[in-house]
């Protein structure tokens, strides 16, 4: 049998994209401009969703909607892919994680801040808004990814399966929200929110319509090691994808589709239904190759601060999210809804964000050295306990005290 060098030598002749053996394992920079342009895009848009009002906002959930949510979703897949540990064990161990991470953020961005706001001001907003200790953000979404993608790899199914199986669960949960109105009970809701869309809730991210993107970078990952001549392929992804990605989204946004979710709504974010998660899939995938383009262009030379965000996404995306709504519950509880024509400059808000993470990050590294992966036994216990009794204590607490519930319906306002 050939060796590999032999193999890619006969390739590299041929002038294929592509070679029978995994032989593209190493680092690969574009994707850590993928993950940089995400972490800009979360820190940003949580910023003007929250400060600011006009087109601003419609730009940055525009980018958000096509380049921020599915492209993290498409990264983790190929992340997955990418990762040395694919044994069932590993994948419930780091679902129970980022499971337990996602309630840790719940708890210092909304449960937190709101009880603290309500104890000053007595206002039951507050009191409504820690109920989105519940809500099914991004690191949650990746725990129950996690264990079904555990759970598809268990009964053995080929990557091509797997992408099969998100799209008809992306598919199947459009048709179930077009026909199925969402239970009244909020608790009920909000639980079904972590697998379907469900009305009047926080079901940000459901496993039925995200899952597509994970599936999709699962199985790209799997082609990526394969690739031999990335040039030649970046080059066939922009003439087949970006044209038919951008006419799209031209006529997306120009006009109402039937049957799908209007342009810019809550519906179209936390769907992504079947030809928007198709021409999303087709976006990042040319947004890979603009990268790959950019990266040539530096000469491999990916500049610091986009390793920098590309090594640590995660946890910029929970200092970011975490400073930006401390923020906005300070500025509402101390300033009332004045405050948001006040704020000015959300941009400069959302750098502040991003450059918090960055100074807080390298300061733990030097010196303090904490991760919540890293603890160790019996400390890792006893910390994760307490992070899910607190958030069983809290909706316990406050679930019986409220009479409405505040979520992204209705602008996060209490009406009952």
């Amino acid at each position: 049998m050939a060796d590999k060098k032999s193999i890619n030598k006969k390739d590299n002749d041929n002038n294929c994209i592509f070679s029978n053996e995994n032989v593209n394992l190493g680092h690969q920079p574009e994707i850590d401009y993928f993950k940089t342009v995400g972490v800009f895009l979360i820190a940003i848009v949580h910023v003007y969703n929250n400060y600011s009002l006009g087109c601003l906002v419609k730009v940055a959930y525009f980018l958000s909607l096509i380049l921020g949510a599915g492209g993290s979703m498409m990264q983790m897949g190929i992340g997955m892919k990418y990762s040395k540990h694919h044994d069932l064990k590993n994948y419930v161990s780091r679902a129970f994680i980022l499971l337990t991470m996602g309630q840790y953020v719940n708890l210092i961005r909304n449960a937190l801040p709101n009880f603290i706001a309500w104890c000053i001001t007595g206002n039951k907003v507050y009191l409504s808004r820690t109920l989105l200790v519940l809500e099914s953000d991004v690191l949650t979404f990746a725990g129950i990814a996690f264990l079904f993608l555990a759970f598809l790899k268990k009964i053995n199914l080929s990557d091509k399966s797997i992408l099969i199986i998100g799209i008809f669960m992306n598919n199947a949960a459009f048709i179930l929200y077009k026909i199925k109105k969402s239970p009244d009970n909020f608790l009920v809701s909000q639980f079904l929110g972590y697998i379907v869309f469900t009305t009047n809730t926080e079901s940000i991210f459901p496993l039925c319509s995200y899952f597509m993107f994970v599936a999709f970078g699962y199985w790209l990952g799997g082609i990526y090691q394969k690739i031999i001549n990335k040039d030649k392929f970046y080059n066939r992804i922009l003439v087949f994808c970006l044209p038919p990605a951008a006419i799209y989204y031209y006529l997306r946004s120009h006009y109402d589709f039937p049957i799908l979710p209007k342009y810019i709504t809550i519906e179209i974010y936390s769907l992504n239904a079947g030809p928007d998660a198709i021409a999303s899939c087709l976006a990042n995938l040319s947004a890979l190759a603009i990268y790959y383009k950019i990266d040539k262009i530096l000469k491999g030379k990916t500049p610091e601060f986009i390793k920098h965000a590309g090594k640590y996404f995660t946890q910029y995306y929970i200092i970011s999210y975490v400073f930006t709504m401390q923020m906005f519950t300070f500025l509402q509880a101390t300033r009332g809804e004045k405050y948001t024509s006040e704020m000015k400059y959300p941009t400069i808000l959302g750098f502040t964000a991003l450059f918090l993470s960055r100074i807080l990050i390298d300061l733990n590294n030097k010196y303090i050295h904490f991760t919540i992966i890293g603890l160790k036994n019996p400390t890792r216990k006893y910390i994760f306990a307490t992070i899910w009794i607190t958030t069983i204590i809290t909706v316990i607490y406050a679930y019986p005290k409220v009479d409405a519930y505040t979520t992204m319906w209705n602008d996060y306002t209490y009406e009952t």
